[in-house]
């Protein structure tokens, strides 16, 4: 087996298949572009983008025009640009980036569509106050304005007591709060979900306020984090797909103009894009046809591996009708012997057949064991397959428990996944805390992650400081004020991720020094900066409606959180940023995706989440998916899809080992993968 011997007659068929897609480019009709695992769809992205640039770059230059690949990840934004070469007719990147770039311009309309968002929440906020039992004492008062009045007032001084035990917190707040409001404090987790929504219903009348006045001109979007902050004119991801939507329906001018600025629109891996930039695309297409303007849309995808809740997936056929299918037979990655089992996992019109005539060679083998069996069974194919750093081998494990003690960041992961917010969005576990994407971590993963590579930075004497400091921050300062605040910030103690944030907050609280301040005031990226506000901000996060008898406990298991080893965090931080220097690496499924490795073990179990029958569905319905509707279906094809991008992963050898008992659903394993041994 080697892979390199590719047959004359699948490379002509291949090169047709591309030559359809060039065909497509020139009489403008907007394909969908639908290849199997291991095809080379990056490869037809690629070169329909080469081809492009070969046959249309004098008229884009003429026209001032571009052209517009946009990418799920910024690891396949840099993975296109570097195979694509040096061009400025490509605007290559994710989504949201290119997003932001079509629509910042139009300063004035996105702050009308501001105003309505912000409209919108105050409503929903009101509703909540208006409806919610735990706000019926509220509804009851007769003198609200005055409470209102109190609370604003006061402000600073609830902020520095918000942090203190109940008995604490409702001796400090009636120190100020009049007679009459006392009743409100009977529950303070109540109280304090009360005065949260009543300082952001004032934070957004302030904003509206500021935009009437000419003060507050324009909305910003920052990458960097996750979360809106919308009464500071911010918005995250997730609102930059509601404001580009919004902006590009109701405005026909804006629609001409990005066709006219950029007639070729290439989409890579369509199948995990949202709904709404589908939608987006299509308004274009359709004013495109109605302006009589030329536009090529291509999506290149394969929905067999849409295993992301939030990606289009099937549906896209409905959302944007009229687009022509491309599909790719090819494997130019695995065995046979691998190619046969996805073929019968996909089970679908693309039945894959290798590019090469000497494909065979590899293996596939299934196993019945135990979870105790797991690190025997790694160990066995460590030796067997002669693994080293040239030689690695890839292990796929289901659960997210396992991916953190594989990883050695057990305790970070349990503490986090143990806290009310995960216990309640169990299923947002893998993206917001096991996710290689930092956009998509959760507000609290991403604070913990900003503040390991923080300290990490500073701790490095070789750290550039463009790496460390903001360019607003840095590009004012003279030499002493850098090497001011330099000091300042190599004094921070860093002997634990605790002591690490006290002292920076003890330093903050001591220092007259402004560009410190604005340093850590972005690094928290907090309204309010006190020694208490961020662990605060924790505790809001992940233990929201606490009741007032388990704050402490609460606030306990934040500070262990923060107290756990740092090479923990070490740990954590290279796992999301899949820094892989070991001869063994685990990884989740979903994190594999686009991937490829010469070396597979795939360790299988019953239980996803919370979902504790999810592969024993999948395989009792293996022959009756024609069956199935609704959400059987749904579910159905998740898992498979699941699977499929799992074994996909394997070059040459695959090892599955089903760690639970499958006397009910063998047969439906056996007709994927034949015998099933015991381990």
């Amino acid at each position: 087996m080697s892979l390199t011997q590719e047959s004359p007659e699948a490379i002509q068929e291949e090169k047709q298949i591309q030559q359809n897609i060039f065909d497509a480019i020139e009489s403008y009709q907007n394909i969908i572009f639908n290849a199997g695992a291991g095809a080379g769809k990056t490869y037809s992205l690629i070169e329909s983008l080469k081809y492009i640039i070969n046959n249309k770059a004098e008229k884009l230059a003429h026209h001032n025009q571009n052209i517009i690949c946009i990418t799920y990840t910024n690891v396949a934004t840099n993975e296109i640009k570097e195979r694509l070469g040096n061009t400025k007719l490509v605007k290559v990147s994710t989504i949201h980036e290119r997003l932001w770039d079509l629509i910042s311009p139009y300063r004035k309309q996105l702050v009308e569509i501001h105003i309505e968002k912000l409209s919108e929440e105050l409503e929903i906020i009101q509703s909540e106050l208006d409806t919610e039992a735990k706000f019926q004492v509220y509804r009851d008062i007769h003198d609200k304005v005055t409470f209102i009045d109190l609370m604003i007032e006061s402000k600073s001084i609830y902020y520095q007591n918000k942090d203190k035990n109940a008995a604490g917190f409702k001796t400090a707040i009636k120190d100020f709060l009049n007679e009459e409001f006392h009743g409100l404090l009977g529950n303070v987790s109540n109280f304090k979900s009360l005065i949260g929504k009543l300082y952001k219903i004032k934070n957004y009348q302030i904003c509206l306020e500021k935009i009437e006045q000419g003060e507050y001109k324009q909305v910003v979007y920052d990458a960097r984090y996750n979360n809106d902050r919308l009464h500071k004119m911010m918005i995250s991801h997730d609102t930059l797909l509601e404001y580009a939507y919004s902006l590009i329906d109701r405005y026909d001018m804006v629609k001409q103009i990005i066709i006219d600025k950029y007639p070729f629109i290439l989409v890579d891996e369509y199948q995990d894009t949202a709904e709404k930039v589908i939608r987006i695309l299509k308004l274009l297409d359709d004013h495109s046809q109605q302006i009589n303007h030329n536009l090529f849309i291509g999506y290149f995808g394969d929905t067999a591996q849409n295993i992301y809740d939030t990606g289009v997936g099937k549906r896209i056929f409905e959302l944007h009708t009229g687009l022509t299918a491309i599909d790719k037979r090819f494997n130019r990655r695995s065995t046979n012997e691998i190619i046969q089992v996805i073929n019968t996992i996909r089970n679908d019109t693309i039945n894959q057949v290798s590019i090469y005539s000497d494909a065979d060679g590899g293996s596939v083998v299934f196993y019945q064991g135990s979870e105790d069996s797991i690190d025997d069974f790694i160990e066995h194919y460590q030796a067997e397959w002669e693994i080293n750093q040239d030689n690695k081998l890839h292990c796929l494990v289901l659960t997210n428990e396992l991916v953190a003690k594989y990883n050695k960041f057990e305790n970070i992961f349990q503490k986090l996944k143990a806290t009310p917010y995960y216990k309640t969005n169990w299923n947002s576990v893998t993206t917001e805390i096991l996710s290689h994407d930092l956009s998509k971590l959760g507000e609290i993963p991403n604070l913990l992650y900003r503040l390991v590579d923080f300290k990490q930075k500073i701790e490095n004497p070789k750290t550039p400081i463009i790496d460390i400091l903001s360019e607003k921050t840095y590009k004012h300062l003279t030499f002493a004020k850098l090497k001011e605040l330099i000091v300042l910030l190599r004094s921070i103690n860093r002997s634990s991720l605790k002591n690490f944030v006290e002292s920076i907050l003890h330093i903050y609280s001591e220092t007259e020094i402004q560009n410190f301040k604005r340093v850590i005031e972005e690094l928290f990226d907090l309204e309010v900066v006190t020694t208490d506000s961020p662990i605060d901000h924790m505790l809001s996060r992940l233990f929201p409606n606490v009741e007032d008898d388990a704050i402490e406990s609460a606030r306990q298991t934040i500070y262990e959180l923060l107290e756990v080893d740092f090479d923990e965090y070490i740990a954590w931080f290279e796992f999301v940023n899949k820094i892989e220097n070991k001869e063994i690496i685990y990884h989740t499924y979903h994190g594999t995706k686009g991937e490829e490795y010469e070396n597979v073990v795939i360790v299988m179990q019953n239980k996803f989440g919370f979902d504790s029958n999810k592969f024993p569905y999948y395989f009792n319905n293996y022959s009756n998916e024609s069956n199935l509707t609704g959400d059987n279906l749904e579910k159905f094809i998740n898992t498979k899809n699941l699977l499929y991008v799992s074994c996909s992963r394997a070059i040459k050898n695959l090892r599955i080992l089903y760690i639970d008992e499958i006397t009910n659903f063998q047969n439906g394993i056996e007709a994927i993968f034949g015998d099933i041994h015991e381990y």
